[in-house]
């Protein structure tokens, strides 16, 4: 009993609690924070209770590579865009020149890489993911039927993100794919709360939905 309620102990709790909320919020800021904060919980735990040299080196391991990672992300927002793939999609695409709310959205956005074959969307998917090609191309289905191709300067899951509804197609990479993927539930808490970028995603997402509105009934013709 007083192993469980001694000062080592209860930093090892806070540290085990301050994990999982880490691996609960949805914004990698909020999560990079609470990584940093839970390896300084275990640290202290390493030092105030029976923790091993072993056990104390690990903890200093996992301090600073938690710090690192919050530092380079700090460092990068600081920055504005980084790449020429984020330069696109915000200043071109989006028309967002606004350095701070460049800022926010790059927090929102999670860069990935695909190989041919791989599957970023499947017809039925509860919230599916907003995502933005900014390389390659994708094959679109439905129903095991191809409807359509998704490429370069296009967004997916566009519809889902407007209705609410759940993926009305499949989509599977047909390339080598560069993309970004946006926190939704992060994404729309900020739209509401900025009218002016909310209206510079609705003028992007209606732009491609009228592209691929276009694609379709060009195809119907020459059919």
């Amino acid at each position: 009993m007083q192993n469980l309620f001694g000062l080592g102990s209860i930093w090892l709790q806070l540290a085990a609690a301050l994990l999982i909320g880490a691996l609960l919020v949805r914004e990698q800021r909020q999560m990079q924070f609470l990584f940093v904060a839970s390896a300084i919980a275990a640290v202290l735990h390493s030092f105030l209770g029976d923790g091993s040299r072993d056990g104390q080196g690990w903890a200093f391991v996992f301090l600073a590579v938690a710090t690192v990672r919050l530092v380079m992300s700090l460092a990068r927002a600081r920055s504005g865009i980084t790449s020429a793939d984020q330069r696109e999609l915000l200043a071109n695409v989006l028309e967002v020149q606004e350095p701070s709310q460049q800022r926010k959205l790059l927090d929102l956005m999670s860069w990935r890489d695909a190989d041919p074959g791989d599957v970023l969307m499947t017809q039925g998917q509860k919230e599916p993911p907003l995502i933005y090609v900014a390389s390659g191309a994708a094959k679109v289905e439905h129903d095991g039927q191809i409807v359509g191709e998704c490429s370069e300067g296009e967004f997916l899951g566009e519809m889902s993100l407007i209705t609410g509804e759940k993926a009305s197609a499949s989509v599977t990479a047909r390339s080598a794919i560069r993309y970004a993927t946006f926190d939704r539930v992060a994404l729309r808490r900020l739209l509401d709360g900025l009218p002016e970028l909310s209206q510079a995603f609705d003028r992007a997402l209606n732009r491609g939905l009228a592209s691929k509105i276009q694609r379709m009934n060009t195809g119907s013709d020459e059919g």
